[in-house]
């Protein structure tokens, strides 16, 4: 419990070696075996021990290995975070029955309905452009039911290459600014411009060769029951 004593406050910040270290004591790995298993490379923690900090892709691989989620805390003893974040609005899992106040933004935080708690664990230098989101609808069912929270973060490094995102989930605007809860695919018609919109829940049909504003990966969910 150590380290989960560090993320209990704004005042001690972990940074991103402390985190690691504690993945490795924790899976009984060295720095090389928990590279290698990451990345194929065994320089990879060495470069994070150095305070050369390596790309989102390749933190993603390494707290595979060790156990660690997307909001900085472990796998085995999530820790309740004191942060707060701004609820944006709602997100649509099938069905255009949005309330009617629906507003989101990855911009800013000034429109939000509401403040709600962060994910467990939540990095606090990372907690500024994280925003949380309502599900309206069922068609993501059983993973995400009406009323659960999902949270991304505005300025996510994956939307720097939508591809990337294929088969995830993810919080995705259509140009005409509906936004949806749905998986990533490519389109029937091979246009790169164009996607198609998968429900989880099969009696919910696909939504094909859709043009896209934004898509940003669901990094975490909070279950209304």
């Amino acid at each position: 419990m150590r380290y989960l004593s560090l993320i209990a406050c704004d005042m001690a910040e972990p940074v991103l070696k402390d985190i690691v270290r504690e993945g490795l004591k924790r899976k009984g790995l060295s720095a090389r075996r928990a590279s290698i298993e990451a990345t194929g490379k065994d320089s990879l923690v060495k470069n994070i021990f150095e305070d050369r900090e390596p790309s989102f892709y390749k933190i993603e691989k390494l707290f595979a290995v060790l156990g660690i989620n997307l909001t900085y805390s472990f796998d085995d003893d999530p820790q309740p975070a004191q942060a707060r974040v701004p609820l944006l609005g709602y997100v649509a899992a099938g069905g255009d029955d949005l309330p009617a106040d629906t507003s989101v933004t990855y911009t800013a935080s000034d429109n939000a309905i509401d403040e709600v708690p962060a994910p467990p664990g939540t990095f606090m230098r990372m907690r500024g452009s994280m925003f949380a989101l309502e599900v309206k609808g069922g068609s993501m069912e059983p993973i995400y039911e009406d009323g659960d929270r999902l949270y991304v973060y505005k300025d996510d490094p994956a939307r720097a290459d939508i591809n990337r995102l294929i088969g995830r989930k993810c919080v995705v605007t259509l140009e005409n600014d509906d936004v949806y809860v749905k998986t990533l695919r490519r389109s029937d018609d091979g246009d790169p411009d164009h996607w198609n919109l998968e429900s989880l829940n099969p009696a919910w049909p696909v939504m094909r060769d859709r043009q896209i504003a934004e898509a940003l990966p669901v990094r975490h969910v909070t279950h209304r029951f």
